[in-house]
């Protein structure tokens, strides 16, 4: 405590200094700020050495393969003047003009559309409408439904894209397709949409780059109003605001500087130090209005603000550090990055509520004592009136029935304890954005029409895989994988087996006819350079089910891939998944093991530290007790919403125990300092005057969290509702377990006894 007292009069002292310097971090990190960049590719969210983005970088590198774009032409009106059916030849004129261009891109390897058909059957596009029909009618039903819905009001041009996997290229690639969609002039009532995988990836980071700047600002804006209802003036209200946004500048500049991108999980950042950072400061404000209120002077109530907010301001910055820092024991990059934004940007919120804020407080009444020409004792409306009242009065049933307060909780577990069994996972990139957005909708309407164009990849490792061992293999594989179409979802299949099988209408045994059957072949490589290397492509629904269905039909494939190596291929071949799809379910398995790692990692840290702070087992349990709850009824409520868990909020349990343990912490430590100085009803103090400096914290943070809800993307929603109900419900155990806990641990030494 004497050194914190110390601390406190070196801040008043050198108050000016302690701004000088502040202001000097400001503009450094104001620069850094234009260094931030965001970040939406799905290998990025998986660990470097994992096999799934070995073969996936194989892919790439090898084929020009696991990218695409989907382009969807339909009919959308009926107005006069137009056109009503894909297969008139303006329309199919328009899609031939399109591919051309397309064709142009350095990053396009191949596009497929109804047009390619009639270039085939006829060498030029059809002439009318009844030739364009004659064509298609030619083509077996399943051929034909593959390229043109059954109404003929929709069809789509298939992109292959390679691109390195950077968010800038990504951008360039969606920008350079869609000018060259609006540069094609199609008929009346057509309407073009670029979907699949780019345009969704395109459309996450459009809406992550609009969310930061939505939601921050909107945090900012509920931190204000709640901060000008509680301290009842606009100047005081900057008091513990000023630091915060020193805080929030400076993270975001120093991640710039760091090179740490704004992703899915990061893009929250912004909104929750606002939320989580003005915590601190209004501990150390209240505290200080406090003493003021008790008749000491602004130095004195300074120094004591301080000393006995500080070491519960260490206590609770190091518990939610604590909770942070488990997810760097996650395999996941993402979860990195947002636990050291998060340690960064809580760690500077600390610093500055204990250093800056009470020079800007001693500063404030520097100001009024010349204006006014003395010193005006501050009111609080937290510490007051009917909220004031309110605390104490709970304070007093808490002391008199303990018990009553602990069954009320337990029910309340009981509740969310069967919402714990009803939680569920969601990693793919498409559940990602809202419901209504025009690439959503078309990807929707090529389901529904045309069986899905998810793509998923078998590559296939060999000596030569010319080998006619090898491509017989490979053809007896993906036809047992079509014959069972029903429950896997497959529509389509393409290999090097096709290729050589269209060319002789069956596999010879002949690795030279093989090698120029492959050699002849026009369409997108299936075949890497040195023969070590094949391709098979299965091509179906298979992202758009239930996440149930979707990890079924993830495990079908995992298990027909072995069981062919094992039993259909030669000795010495190995085949294994790839693909975008594929890199989504690896990341679901992941985010199932990160999820009961880090939160129990988590929450043994901060248990550990809570130990080694306060060294009482007692203490120690009124403190974490609510911590646990909070988190229990988190997932409890999780579970009963249908708010699954993401990438993004795989560490969120561990955030939450981190975060949790700091309300139980302050109440304990007012108990501990009131019952020390002799007070006969120290639980009544202590939630009579920490409790609505709980309530200003809670509810800033939650009002930061809940400015999550108004970004555009559902897992951002998910995200801030999730984190919100997290603050509240670590908030009311702490209310209700943590006194009670106390009161029944301590009630005789006090003299008021327990039931």
């Amino acid at each position: 405590m004497d050194l914190l007292r110390k601390a406190a009069r070196i801040i008043v002292r050198y108050r000016v200094a302690f701004a000088l310097v502040a202001l000097f971090l400001l503009i450094v990190s104001a620069y850094g700020i234009q260094s931030l960049r965001f970040e939406s590719d799905l290998s990025s969210m998986l660990p470097e050495g994992d096999p799934a983005i070995k073969d996936y970088n194989a892919l790439q590198n090898e084929f020009q393969s696991g990218d695409s774009t989907l382009i969807v032409v339909k009919i959308d009106s009926i107005e006069p003047g137009g056109v009503y059916d894909v297969r008139d030849p303006k329309v199919i004129e328009a899609i031939y003009e399109l591919e051309q261009r397309l064709r142009r891109r350095e990053y396009v390897t191949d596009t497929m559309s109804i047009a390619d058909i009639y270039m085939k059957v006829l060498g030029r596009l059809p002439r009318s409408e009844e030739e364009a029909k004659f064509v298609l009618d030619m083509l077996p039903e399943e051929q034909r439904y593959s390229l043109v819905s059954r109404d003929y009001t929709m069809t789509m041009i298939v992109v292959t894209i390679n691109r390195e996997k950077k968010t800038e290229t990504l951008v360039r690639v969606y920008q350079g397709v869609q000018e060259d969609i609006e540069s094609v002039k199609f008929p009346q009532n057509v309407e073009v949409i670029q979907t699949g995988n780019i345009g969704i990836t395109y459309r996450i980071l459009q809406l992550l780059q609009r969310d930061l700047n939505k939601t921050m600002a909107i945090s900012f804006l509920l931190v204000i109003a709640l901060l000008l209802y509680f301290y009842r003036s606009p100047v005081k209200a900057l008091i513990p605001l000023i630091p915060l946004v020193f805080g929030v500048v400076m993270t975001l500049g120093f991640m710039g500087l760091a090179g740490i991108p704004l992703d899915l999980a990061t893009t929250t950042i912004g909104a929750m130090l606002v939320g989580m950072g003005i915590d601190y400061g209004i501990h150390v404000t209240n505290r200080y209005y406090e003493e003021r209120r008790n008749g000491k002077d602004v130095e004195e109530a300074a120094a004591e603000a301080v000393a006995e907010t500080g070491k519960a301001l260490l206590g609770a910055a190091l518990t939610t550090i604590a909770g942070f820092a488990a997810m760097y024991l996650s395999s996941l990059p993402m979860l990195h990055n947002l636990a050291t934004t998060l340690i960064l940007g809580l760690s500077l919120a600390a610093l500055n509520a204990v250093v800056i804020t009470p020079a800007v407080i001693i500063l404030e009444e520097d100001v009024m004592m010349r204006l006014k020409g003395h010193h005006v004792r501050p009111e609080v409306r937290s510490g007051t009136g009917a909220i004031g009242r309110f605390f104490t009065s709970l304070g007093e049933a808490i002391k008199a029935r303990p018990g009553a307060f602990l069954g009320a909780v337990f029910l309340i577990t009981l509740l969310f304890a069967y919402g714990v069994t009803q939680v569920t996972t969601e990693v793919r990139l498409e559940k990602f954005i809202p419901p209504g957005m025009p690439e959503i909708e078309a990807l929707m309407d090529v389901r529904t029409e045309f069986g899905g164009q998810d793509e998923l990849y078998v590559l296939v490792r060999a000596d030569d895989v010319r080998n006619p061992a090898v491509v017989r293999a490979m053809y007896r594989f993906e036809n047992l994988v079509k014959a069972d179409s029903y429950y896997n979802g497959v529509f389509g299949s393409q290999s090097p087996a096709d290729i050589v099988y269209e060319k002789y209408g069956y596999i010879p045994n002949d690795r030279e006819k093989i090698s120029e059957a492959l050699s002849e072949y026009q369409g997108p490589s299936m075949v890497s350079g040195d023969y070590s290397m094949a391709i098979i492509k299965f091509t179906g629904d298979f992202g758009g089910t239930s996440m149930d269905d979707f990890r079924r039909i993830m495990r079908y494939f995992e298990e027909e891939t072995k069981l062919a190596q094992e039993t259909q291929f030669p000795p010495g071949v190995e085949l294994s998944l790839t693909g975008d799809l594929y890199l989504n379910y690896v990341l679901d398995q992941l985010t199932n093991v990160e999820i009961n790692r880090i939160s129990t990692y988590g929450t043994v840290f901060v248990v550990l530290i809570v130990l080694l702070l306060f060294r009482r087992i007692r203490v120690s349990v009124a403190m974490i007790t609510p911590m646990f709850l909070g988190a229990l009824w988190t997932v409890g409520f999780m579970g009963l919403a249908g708010i699954p868990f993401t990438q993004s909020l795989a560490g969120v349990i561990s955030m939450i125990v981190g975060l949790g343990v700091d309300y139980g912490m302050h109440l304990t430590h007012r108990f501990m300092e009131e019952m020390n100085e002799g007070n006969p009803k120290p639980i009544v103090t202590a939630v009579g005057s920490v409790g609505p400096g709980i309530l200003a914290g809670a509810l800033t943070t939650a009002g930061g969290f809940l400015a999550l809800l108004a970004g555009e993307l559902p897992t951002i929603h998910d995200f801030g509702l999730t984190l919100a109900f997290g603050i509240f419900a670590s908030m009311t155990s702490a209310y209700l377990v943590t006194p009670a806990l106390l009161q029944i641990f301590y009630g005789k030494k006090t003299g008021g006894g327990s039931p």
